[in-house]
C-alpha cells in the first residue's frame, strides 16, 4: 500500500473587488493597444531606416549568390555586407572627406559670424 500525503490548502478571500466581465475586456483591450503602439512605433523606426536603391545585373547577380551559398540569409544582408565591404575598402577616403566636410562646416560657421557680427 502507498502513503498518502494530505495537503492543507488555506482559502484565503479577496477583499479587492473583481473587475466585471465588461471591465476586464476593457483592460485586456487597453494591453493589447498598448502593445500594438510600441510594435508600430518600432516598426516606424525600422522603416526610417530603409531605402530603395537600383542595382545593376551584375550586383544583382553577386547579391543572389551570396543568397544562394548561404553566406546570408537573403538579398538585404546580401547589400549590406557589399555596402559595409565598400566602405570598409574605402575607409581612407571617407575619413578624408570627413575632415573636409568638418572644415567647411567650420568656415562656414565664421562667415556666419563675421555677418551676424
Amino acid at each position: 500500500m502507498t502513503e498518502e500525503q494530505v495537503i492543507e490548502v488555506e482559502v484565503v478571500e479577496s477583499t479587492e473587488p473583481q473587475p466585471s466581465p465588461a471591465q476586464a475586456i476593457v483592460d485586456e483591450t487597453v494591453k493589447f493597444v498598448e502593445v500594438l503602439g510600441t510594435a508600430l512605433i518600432n516598426t516606424a523606426q525600422d522603416v526610417s531606416n530603409l531605402m530603395v536603391v537600383k542595382v545593376d545585373k551584375d550586383t544583382r547577380r553577386y547579391m543572389d549568390m551570396l543568397v544562394a551559398t548561404g553566406a546570408v540569409k537573403n538579398r538585404t544582408q546580401a547589400a549590406n555586407a557589399l555596402l559595409e565591404e565598400g566602405v570598409e575598402a574605402k575607409r581612407d577616403l571617407f575619413e578624408k572627406i570627413e575632415r573636409t566636410h568638418d572644415q567647411i562646416q567650420a568656415l562656414k560657421s565664421q562667415m556666419r559670424s563675421l555677418v551676424a557680427g
